[in-house]
Parts: C-alpha cells; sequence; structure tokens
C-alpha cells in the first residue's frame, strides 16, 4: 500500500465530525462507542447533546445510569451505553485516562479496536486498530478471499505492518475513511481510490472478503398494553440486566396472553383491550413480533415479574424517558407521545473485533 498517497488522500477529504474537529481521550472514546453498528450521519447529533450534557468523563462518572441511558434513547445497543458510563467511572476514579493501549484494555467495553483508536488518535501512539473497514480494505489490497474472523491475527499484522511511525492517527482514520466512503461492502468507488495502484483486488473487489453465510434469526410474539389514566401512560422499567436493561417499555411480556402480563408483571386486572396493530422489530438474536393493545385495567401498578419499577408518566414526560427504539414503535402506533420514532439506525460497521 502506497501509505503516502493514502495520507495524503485523507487529509484533503476527510470529512468534517465533532470528534475530529476537537479531539481528546474523552471525546474519542464516546464517538467510537457510539459508532459502532451506527452510521455517522446517526450519530452526529447524539454525540453533540451527549457531549453538551457530558462534557468530561467526570461529568459522565458522576450522572446517574437513568439520565445517561434517556441521553442515550432511541441509539440502540444500550450495553455500549452501560460500558461507556461505567469506563467514565473507572477514568474519574484513576484520575485520568490510561497512556498506553494496554491501560486502555483495561476500562470496561474498551477492546483492542477501542484502545487503538484512543491511542493513535488522541493520545498520539503509534497503535494500529483493525475494525469492518479496515478488514475490508486489507483483504482487497492483499486479495484475501478468507472470513475476517478466522484471519484475526493476520489482519491485525498486517495493520501494524503499514503503520508510518508517528502518523499513526491519521493513518488508522484514513483507513476507515477509505472503506465508509470508496472502498465500500458493494459497488466501491475503485476509480477514485487513493491506493488502486497497489491493490491485489481490484479486478474484483466484492469478492473480498468472504461473507460469511448468514444465520437464520429465530422469532418471538410478545404483548404490549398503552394504559392512560388522566393524561399519563403507564411505563414498566426493564431489568437492571440483560436486553434493553435499564429502560421503560410498554408494560407487556414475550407470548400472546396481555391479560396474564399485566396481572404477573404490574398487578393489574385487564378489564378490557383493542388491537392497534403489531410492530416488528429485529434485534441481532432475535425477530420480535410485538401486538399493542389499548387497554383497561383494575388495580394499583406495582412492579413484578422482573420489572424494577412502575410509574405513571405525564404526556409532557414521556419523550425524555430512556426509551429503547421499539418502545417509541409501539407507542406510536397509539399515537402516544414519543409517538415519532427517532432515526433509524443503520450499520456504520460491524462491532470491532474482540
Amino acid at each position: 500500500m502506497d501509505v503516502t498517497a493514502l495520507l495524503a488522500w485523507y487529509r484533503a477529504h476527510r470529512r468534517s465530525m465533532p470528534w475530529r474537529d476537537e479531539v481528546s481521550p474523552y471525546r474519542t472514546l464516546v464517538s467510537e462507542i457510539m459508532l459502532q453498528q451506527t452510521r455517522v450521519d446517526t450519530v452526529i447529533p447524539y454525540f453533540q447533546r451527549f457531549i453538551g450534557e457530558f462534557p468530561t468523563a467526570e461529568a459522565l462518572a458522576a450522572a446517574p445510569l437513568e439520565r445517561v441511558l434517556e441521553r442515550w434513547s432511541g441509539l440502540g445497543y444500550y450495553s455500549r451505553a452501560r460500558n461507556l458510563h461505567a469506563a467514565a467511572k473507572a477514568v474519574a476514579a484513576e484520575g485520568g485516562f490510561p497512556q498506553d493501549a494496554e491501560g486502555l484494555r483495561g476500562l470496561p467495553g474498551v477492546g483492542p479496536y477501542t484502545a487503538g483508536a484512543i491511542a493513535s488518535i488522541a493520545l498520539g501512539l503509534d497503535e494500529a486498530l483493525v475494525d469492518g473497514n479496515v478488514e475490508r480494505v486489507i483483504c482487497r489490497q492483499m486479495a484475501w478471499a478468507e472470513d475476517p474472523k478466522r484471519i484475526k491475527a493476520r489482519l491485525w499484522e498486517q495493520a501494524r505492518a503499514w503503520l508510518p511511525k508517528g502518523e499513526a492517527g491519521d493513518f488508522n482514520q484514513a483507513l476507515m475513511e477509505l472503506g465508509a466512503t470508496i472502498c465500500t461492502p458493494s459497488a466501491p468507488s475503485c476509480l477514485l481510490c487513493p491506493v488502486r495502484a497497489g491493490c491485489a483486488g481490484v479486478d474484483g473487489p466484492e469478492r473480498y472478503p468472504a461473507k460469511a453465510p448468514k444465520a437464520a434469526v429465530p422469532e418471538a410474539v410478545a404483548v404490549a398494553a398503552l394504559l392512560r389514566d388522566d393524561g399519563r401512560v403507564l411505563l414498566a422499567r426493564r431489568p437492571a440486566t440483560g436486553l434493553l436493561a435499564g429502560l421503560w417499555e410498554l408494560p407487556g411480556a414475550l407470548g400472546a396472553d396481555l391479560g396474564a402480563a399485566l396481572t404477573e408483571r404490574v398487578g393489574l386486572t385487564l378489564l378490557d383491550a383493542t388491537p392497534l396493530g403489531t410492530v416488528t422489530h429485529v434485534f441481532s438474536h432475535l425477530r420480535l413480533h410485538t401486538t399493542v393493545y389499548t387497554a383497561q385495567a383494575h388495580g394499583i401498578a406495582a412492579a413484578g415479574g422482573g420489572y424494577q419499577e412502575v410509574r405513571w408518566v405525564p404526556a409532557a414526560e414521556v419523550d425524555g424517558m430512556a426509551l429503547s427504539t421499539l418502545t417509541r414503535r409501539t407507542l406510536a402506533l397509539g399515537s402516544a407521545p414519543a409517538a415519532m420514532p427517532r432515526k433509524p439506525r443503520a450499520t456504520r460497521r460491524p462491532a470491532p473485533p474482540s
């Protein structure tokens, strides 16, 4: 690879992003965690709001987790927010960020990729990184047709071999930028590529790397109740661990029995229910079909069946709660507050190799 040509291209054409315009270990950490599985244009407004409220690791560490989840609401993959919060607490407790990649890898939720990003971009260290975009660029440059999961060590070795001393931050970002804008998964713009001359896969780039067959995604059904009372909506807070941990949702459960779900999980007796529609939401491991009912029930709502808390929330405050995209979509069926789902996320790159 012509490293000089790649760096020149990047410095002339790199996109302006808030975490590039002002660089720090904290801003790099936040941006890289947000960018996992999410497109840049989706992340930018979330990043700006998040940094506006939590401008430093210490500010984030001092914030309640629920508030952090509220600021993350709609971005998805909520374990990222919990790990980011835990990492900020670790940084605050130590009085600052570790100053090498090994120390950075000790932070919650920080693997080799994110550690390499912080070390090279924010600390100026000669550390490589490999994410989905970099995997694709390397495999095409080298004409490696193997599944990247099978050749992780070789990919990292090649990234390190190309690394220009003293310019690792720009070089790593250049590789990622090349994969995101030129060396794309389909229909790559090879004629515009600054390192086309040295690319062994240029005659058939889409053959590289090999694409692993997609496994079938299991399907399940669930029910949820939209309960209103005097301008309020009943929301329930999910368990502290597991899928969508700590987020608020319409009370419900897996399965098709709404009455049993309300009795077991929020202590209410179902009186009447009218179906509003079904929302299909695809998680990484599950395709979930949730039927939403506008319902009436008797009793005093109380948390049970794994819920941490139930709360009658004034309509004007619902949108500010820590809600998942799935919950926003279920609310939309009843034209309830928070009805409009936020911009759907789309893959920016696969989660970095662990």
